[in-house]
Order: C-alpha cells, then sequence, then structure tokens
C-alpha cells in the first residue's frame, strides 16, 4: 500500500459558459488541479514559476468542485481587492 502519490499532469482545458481555464489534470486519478493553488502553468503548462509563489495541494474529482472553489476562494478575494481599490480612489477624489 502506498502512501505517497506522485501526480502525471497533463493540461487540461475547462470550458464553463464561454470562460476557458487551463489547468492541470493527473493522468491516472482523473484529479484536476486548481489552477490558481498549484500555479498550473509552471505545474504542467511549460511555465516557470514566480518567485516567492506558496503552492497549495487543491484537487478535484469534478469541474463542477472546481468552478465551486475558484468562485468560493478567488474570485471572493478579488471582489476585496477590487472593492479597496474603489473606496481608496473614491476618498482621493473627495
Amino acid at each position: 500500500m502506498a502512501y505517497t502519490w506522485e501526480p502525471k499532469w497533463e493540461p487540461f482545458e475547462v470550458n464553463v459558459d464561454g470562460i476557458v481555464i487551463k489547468t492541470c489534470r493527473d493522468r491516472y486519478t482523473g484529479l484536476i488541479a486548481c489552477p490558481i493553488c498549484i500555479h498550473a502553468v509552471s505545474s504542467c503548462l511549460g511555465g516557470n514559476p514566480p518567485e516567492n509563489y506558496q503552492f497549495e495541494n487543491s484537487y478535484f474529482f469534478t469541474v463542477d468542485d472546481l468552478i465551486s472553489h475558484l468562485k468560493t476562494y478567488h474570485v471572493r478575494g478579488w471582489h476585496r481587492r477590487i472593492e479597496s481599490v474603489a473606496s481608496k480612489s473614491s476618498e482621493e477624489e473627495d
């Protein structure tokens, strides 16, 4: 019985409602990785990892689970940043 898992990533494209997300999928298990958490560009899409990038392990069995994760954990953070920038710019205009 193995206690470790070494993924064999392959590029995987998700197309949901016209939005295309490029990420990685394991060849053997079919697990889909969050492209932001694992930095898909450097993991399986041929790019280099940025300096000081904090990698996390977030894997999903279905595309729906991946989309739910992206909405819940990543889009929420972008909304906060946008609101923060908008409030700062409105304060500067006053």
